[in-house]
């Protein structure tokens, strides 16, 4: 799977898509007619469900992105995520899309960590840092 990262240790926590998530992506992102180079994906996690916190993820501008962010490309796509909500709250984190009927077509995402903390429906998650 392809992913490469800008100011990435080695070992840290990274973040990918499927190619059938940047696929979708990139369909919002010509139905918008914003080019690639100009958006982005920010992820990220707010407090709510029954394990702590949710996903969340929404298109940027390239111009918001600021030093406190990690910029990852998967598949063509930027996905920017704030570095301490990346390495305390989240981890590592694959980003795929389900098909489907209405209700259960979407992003879903994968934690990549060992041991990551979920719930049992798997909407919220546990942080890594308490």
């Amino acid at each position: 799977m392809e992913n490469h990262s800008a100011n990435n240790p080695e070992g840290a926590h990274r973040i990918v898509m499927t190619e059938k998530a940047a696929q979708v992506v990139r369909q919002a992102f010509e139905a918008e007619k914003v080019a690639l180079d100009e958006g982005c994906v920010r992820v990220g996690a707010r407090p709510g469900g029954c394990s702590g916190f949710k996903f969340q993820m929404d298109f940027e501008d390239s111009a918001r992105v600021s030093a406190a962010d990690q910029i990852f490309t998967s598949h063509g796509i930027r996905v920017v995520v704030d570095r301490t909500t990346l390495n305390d709250v989240m981890g590592s984190l694959e980003i795929d899309y389900q098909a489907g009927n209405l209700v259960e077509q979407g992003f879903k995402f994968r934690r990549l960590v060992e041991g990551a903390g979920a719930c049992g429906c798997g909407e919220s998650f546990s942080p890594l840092k308490s």
